[in-house]
């Protein structure tokens, strides 16, 4: 059902190539650490850890650039164009799955009870007020590929719903409230702010589908090809603690960090008024990245095993030799 048609969207069967043929060119650790990010606040660390020098505080050459592509195609970048890529743990399965030398080497934002920042918004016109009540309904998705795509399959699973008989209808994040409106799905998945604006607008919340997972869920990662992230082990640590200073540096100046998320988002006004700045969590040490990652990656296997046709793989080959 997935498998066939997800991966050619993935865009990773022509990558998988490149990678592995480039990997030997690329393993020698090069002294600036390039990563690119998506315009989403997810990447908001980076961003901050650069302008206000906390790279260089601890001794990390690192400059990111703002990706042209999917969060998914990034992928295909690492060991190539960049080092460290944004990533969701579908992705990184997915791309293991094809042979792809990739691996997770720090974690990222987190969904939360305290924060969420995604929910299943439902039109009220449908009826619809719990998600057991989707199957055989159409709903509209951001990705068929993406993290809250499978937690929600996940939840659905797990509530005894037949999710083989939804009808899913892709829309990008301002679209899919203009597709519930004009009732074209009965359902969206959606992430903040514009969770919290469809549902101001008379839809109906059916709840955050990482509530599935727990109450703390990671939303992103940090990925790197494998034979890189092995030999740069002090290099990713210090590159994440400078990360983590700049959440504590956000959570001191939220005024300045929301014009900082502007200035690369685009987001003005109301919307960016609204948008929450997600919860943070980066490993500094390799026995927290063992801790959270391992956790959290082999968390996402069963996942994608229940409700996926993804090839299956082994949790030790998407963690760096150093964190197994």
């Amino acid at each position: 059902m997935y498998f066939d048609k997800r991966f050619t969207k993935l865009g990773l069967s022509a990558a998988a190539a490149l990678m592995l043929l480039s990997a030997q060119a690329n393993a020698q650790a090069k002294d600036e650490i390039r990563v690119t990010i998506q315009r989403t606040t997810t990447a908001l660390p980076i961003v901050v850890a650069q302008e206000k020098g906390l790279f260089a505080k601890h001794n990390v050459a690192a400059k990111y650039t703002i990706s042209q592509v999917q969060i998914s195609d990034s992928i295909a970048t690492l060991g190539r164009q960049f080092d460290i890529a944004m990533g969701t743990q579908p992705a990184l399965i997915a791309a293991a799955g094809q042979g792809l030398p990739v691996v997770v080497v720090t974690g990222a934002a987190l969904d939360t009870t305290k924060v969420p920042t995604s929910d299943i918004v439902a039109s009220k016109e449908s009826g619809i007020t719990s998600i057991k009540q989707l199957e055989g309904k159409t709903v509209g998705t951001l990705t068929l590929t993406g993290n809250i795509h499978f937690a929600l399959l996940d939840g659905l699973q797990k509530q005894g719903v037949d999710f083989k008989r939804i009808r899913w209808v892709s829309g990008t994040v301002p679209q899919l409230p203009d597709l519930l409106k004009a009732g074209r799905v009965d359902a969206i998945e959606e992430i903040e702010p514009f969770a919290t604006s469809a549902v101001a607008a008379g839809g109906v919340s059916l709840g955050n589908p990482f509530r599935s997972i727990g109450d703390r869920a990671f939303v992103g990662i940090l990925l790197a090809q494998r034979e890189w992230a092995d030999a740069n082990k002090d290099r990713i640590l210090a590159f994440s603690a400078a990360l983590e200073e700049a959440v504590k540096w956000i959570e001191g100046n939220r005024e300045e960090a929301k014009t900082i998320l502007s200035s690369y988002t685009g987001l003005k006004g109301p919307i960016l008024d609204r948008v929450p700045i997600p919860e943070f969590h980066f490993s500094t040490t390799a026995e927290d990245l063992k801790k959270e990652q391992g956790k959290d990656v082999a968390t996402w296997i069963d996942i994608l095993k229940r409700t996926s046709d993804f090839p299956p793989v082994k949790k030790e080959a998407l963690l760096p030799a150093w964190a197994r």
